[in-house]
């Protein structure tokens, strides 16, 4: 007997070991009652969870080795669910009381007890239960979680005999080391949904700082998912041996949410930048526009009252004055229409910049009387970018965002099977070709994660609606872009080609 009891603490004592590595919630369920039937040699056995809340007890688990044999689809297909807290059901009873029930056979049970049991189970899968052991799970304060529902012991010729009292506190005490690696999965589960709102929450925030990008790393991230479970039901090229695991998967959807995030460190005027100049900056050249116009007309008046004071007056020289005035105002019109006419525009041409040089170099007397040029410097760098409407200094600048990402995210402090999350989340603008950035590394150095999330951003921003630098495209253009970004060496053709073939960009 001491050999035995010495056996089964060994055992209880690796079952330990084995509850506190899992924090999986359903595995951990299952896990419990798995090592309870080994430790107690139990045909079959269930778990109950406690909702004080709803007065209920949730019926989670339900494990038996006769009907898994028999190949039975009932058990295979079983679903948890509720049943009232109180006493008059065995389970509800242990979970009230906390008392621990060994019972020779549930069939005949004393008359006197506040329970009964229910046959339905049995009677519904040609099944007969006898003994029964049940045990309250308590945690550290002593607070009832559960019960753990052990059934049909047997002996070493498969006979169905009582549960050994010997072994009730033994059994005891699994159910609260179990109840307390519960309760610890449950804490890790809540702090993850926690941690996952405060990251989806504050992305958000920052993505809908302009209403072009509102809701962007919400889509990304459902794309990037999407073509990763795609990637694990593909059973043929470069990657049918590849498969993402639960953790893997949970790396690569926080990397997807926070791709963005960096974005924080540019500013809304470049995020946001719908035309070359802003509505201010255009309000400022306009004004000056004006006063050059209004100048002109001040300084012809000027001469002709010169011109009236000389002796005789000259018609003909005002005449001059007055056609000079029209046309230096017409000219001074037409110039700042074609500056209003470029600055909403997307492409400048050769001839467009061209004007544009000369209208910048025109003089005018400010106030001061100090010589001006038309346009300020800043004025003429912004108005002559030939394509969209960001200067190299302004691109640039967006495009740090990736190293912000990189920053932030190296700082939060992930778990180790997170620890990858700061590299695919900072790549998800290098191409395979080397032509992206901000590293401009090659497909060699591109982790598969991030090929994935790139596919996934890019095929995002094509069907977005109307951006500052582009259109919105439509899906089947949008998937053309994404093929020839693949042929010309800079996205993954694999990944385009499962994206398109198990249509992930319906997952939106």
């Amino acid at each position: 007997m001491y050999k035995d009891i010495r056996e089964r603490l060994e055992a209880l004592n690796k079952i330990g070991i084995a509850l506190s590595s899992e924090t999986n919630p359903s595995r951990l369920l299952e896990l419990i009652v798995r090592e309870a039937r080994n430790f107690t040699n139990a045909d079959a056995g269930s778990l109950y969870l406690v909702d004080l809340d709803k007065n209920c007890l949730h019926f989670e688990v339900a494990q038996n080795d006769t009907l898994k044999k028999r190949a039975d689809l009932k058990l295979k297909t079983f679903k948890p669910y509720s049943l009232s807290l109180t006493k008059s059901s065995i389970a509800g009873y242990v979970a009230i009381t906390g008392e621990t029930l060994n019972i020779p056979d549930v069939y005949n049970l004393p008359p006197e007890v506040d329970f009964e049991f229910n046959r339905d189970f049995d009677k519904r899968n040609k099944y007969r239960t006898k003994s029964m052991l049940l045990v309250a799970m308590k945690d550290t304060e002593g607070k009832i979680i559960g019960v753990l529902q052990l059934i049909n012991s047997t002996d070493s010729q498969g006979k169905v005999v009582s549960f050994d009292t010997n072994i009730e506190s033994l059994v005891s005490s699994l159910a609260s080391q179990a109840a307390v690696a519960i309760k610890n999965a449950q804490l890790i589960k809540e702090i993850k949904a926690v941690f996952e709102a405060l990251i989806q929450y504050s992305v958000s925030a920052i993505d809908a700082r302009s209403p072009f990008t509102a809701g962007h790393s919400r889509r990304v991230a459902k794309y990037t998912m999407a073509l990763a479970r795609a990637i694990n039901d593909t059973h043929e090229g470069p990657y049918a041996n590849i498969f993402f695991s639960p953790d893997h998967l949970e790396e690569l959807n926080y990397a997807a949410w926070l791709h963005d995030i960096g974005k924080i460190g540019v500013r809304e005027g470049v995020l946001d930048k719908r035309t070359r100049l802003s509505d201010a900056e255009m309000e400022a050249l306009i004004s000056r526009f004006e006063y050059i116009e209004a100048s002109a007309i001040t300084e012809t008046q000027r001469k002709k009252i010169v011109l009236f004071h000389r002796k005789g007056k000259n018609a003909t020289e005002i005449r001059e004055l007055d056609r000079e005035l029209k046309n230096r105002v017409n000219q001074i019109k037409e110039n700042l229409a074609f500056i209003k006419r470029i600055n909403t525009g997307n492409f400048l041409t050769e001839s467009e910049l061209k004007q544009l040089k000369e209208i910048h170099q025109k003089k005018y007397l400010d106030l001061e009387g100090q010589k001006r040029n038309y346009l300020t410097d800043f004025e003429f760098e912004n108005l002559s970018v030939r394509k969209g409407n960001l200067t190299k200094y302004e691109i640039e600048e967006i495009q740090s965002h990736v190293i912000h990402t990189e920053n932030i995210v190296n700082n939060i402090p992930f778990t180790r099977h997170l620890k990858k999350v700061p590299v695919f989340a900072a790549g998800h603008h290098e191409m395979l070709d080397g032509s992206g950035y901000a590293k401009h590394i090659k497909a060699e150095d591109i982790p598969l994660q991030t090929r994935i999330m790139t596919v996934a951003d890019i095929y995002e921003a094509l069907i977005a609606k109307d951006r500052p630098y582009k259109k919105s495209i439509d899906q089947t253009k949008s998937l053309d872009i994404l093929k020839e970004e693949a042929n010309n060496g800079r996205l993954d053709k694999e990944l385009v080609r499962i994206f398109i073939d198990k249509r992930v960009y319906e997952s939106e």
